[in-house]
């Protein structure tokens, strides 16, 4: 795998970020028939591509440092993007930065201009643990077009479900503002489910896992319940454990698999 650490100046955030790229590349190890590198590479291939999205107080570079992404990708013949947000819950920040807009408009279009990602949108998957799990979500249902399958590991809820708004956060206040500034916002869940079902887009589909000791767990399994009621299938899974790695590794690659599998 080829593993790039890219900076760049981001012109919706004014300022410089950087990104983390994995790219397949020709393991001989992985030849038993040594058929050799030139089988492997074909000329202007896109790779299937899987966004990764960061937890709270995280970095971009965590997943690289804390579980086996990188191996998971290669299995998988996978591009990864692993952006850098902050603590911004992935939104335009009510007292901060456009994060979403950097995100969902700008950051596609540097990677796959740079990259040889796919411009395809069945090709494409997102996967997020804790804030990152609420990055994927927001992510999906704002731009339902742009992904074949999006999953959230620890936190794929809806906000208030999850008490953010009752935690005292000073980062929930600037990413989220006040309960009704949030309400009928483009952070709302429920309220882009209803608008995505109402205008009869297609969503893509929908997959959440949390640990039953996860202080998320009841908030988590609550939302893939309302939200399936409403029309928009959320697959819930869940095993032993908490909010941690341990756990975000073990689920990993089983959340990637899901939503890799062909669409029916």
């Amino acid at each position: 795998m080829a593993l790039i650490q890219y900076s760049f100046r981001s012109e919706v955030l004014k300022e410089n970020t950087e990104i983390y790229v994995i790219l397949p590349t020709y393991e001989v190890f992985r030849d038993p028939e040594k058929k050799g590198a030139e089988t492997y590479y074909k000329e202007y291939e896109r790779k299937k591509t899987l966004y990764v999205l960061h937890g709270g107080s995280d970095d971009a570079s965590l997943y690289l440092r804390r579980t086996r992404l990188e191996e998971y990708a290669l299995e998988r013949d996978l591009a990864v993007v692993m952006p850098e947000v902050r603590n911004s819950f992935y939104c335009d920040m009510v007292h901060g930065k456009k994060y979403f807009t950097y995100l969902s408009e700008e950051l596609p279009e540097i990677v796959e201009n740079i990259f040889p990602l796919t411009h395809d949108p069945k090709e494409r998957y997102v996967i997020g643990n804790s804030m990152g799990s609420h990055g994927t979500f927001k992510w999906a249902l704002n731009r339902p077009d742009f992904f074949a399958a999006a999953a959230g590991m620890s936190g794929a809820g809806e906000v208030e479900s999850l008490g953010f708004f009752d935690m005292n956060n000073p980062n929930v206040a600037s990413a989220f503002g006040t309960r009704e500034e949030y309400r009928g916002s483009s952070n709302d869940f429920y309220h882009l489910i209803r608008k995505n079902l109402k205008e009869g887009k297609k969503l893509p589909r929908l997959y959440s896992c949390c640990g039953r000791q996860d202080f998320f767990y009841e908030g988590s399994k609550n939302f893939a319940e309302v939200a399936t009621k409403m029309g928009c299938p959320v697959e819930f899974s869940e095993g032993e454990g908490r909010h941690e790695w341990g756990f975000w590794d073990q689920w990993l690659p089983v959340m990637i698999d899901k939503m890799m599998k062909e669409d029916v």
